[in-house]
């Protein structure tokens, strides 16, 4: 088992928020992996984009408009 002074903080932040701090107590070393893991990109982008290039959602205020 890994001592948890090993285990990087952005790691355990990410346990905490997802609700994982009990699996990250007792597995520290399977949910530091998976996260590690997890974080890493899918792929290299496209060429020619920016890997920040993402298509921008759209607002459309009327969507939470009542229709009566």
């Amino acid at each position: 088992m890994s001592e948890p002074s090993k285990i990087p903080e952005s790691v355990r932040l990410a346990a905490e928020q997802q609700g994982l701090g009990r699996a990250l107590k007792r597995f520290p070393d399977i949910v530091t992996a998976a996260a590690e893991r997890g974080l890493k990109p899918l792929g290299e982008p496209p060429a020619g984009l920016s890997p920040l290039a993402s298509p921008a959602p759209i607002f459309d205020p009327t969507r939470f408009e009542s229709h009566k």
